[in-house]
């Protein structure tokens, strides 16, 4: 197993204990942590388009002087 494979496991185990010990479906904090990773992949690809885009509009307003 992989490093990184055991600490994937290490932190699934942890996750698990804590929702055991708060009484806590694990399903929905593993569907709530996969919500923010899908919102924050969102911003920064909508940081890279907008940069994307300040690039295109300062190489136009360039070429157009």
């Amino acid at each position: 197993m992989s490093r990184i494979s055991r600490l994937r496991q290490t932190h699934v185990e942890e996750l698990e204990k804590h929702c055991r010990i708060n009484m806590i479906s694990l399903s929905s904090i593993q569907k709530l942590l996969e919500a923010e990773k899908t919102k924050k992949l969102l911003k920064r690809n909508a940081l890279i388009q907008q940069n994307i885009d300040k690039e295109i509009d300062n190489a136009i307003e360039y070429e157009n002087r």
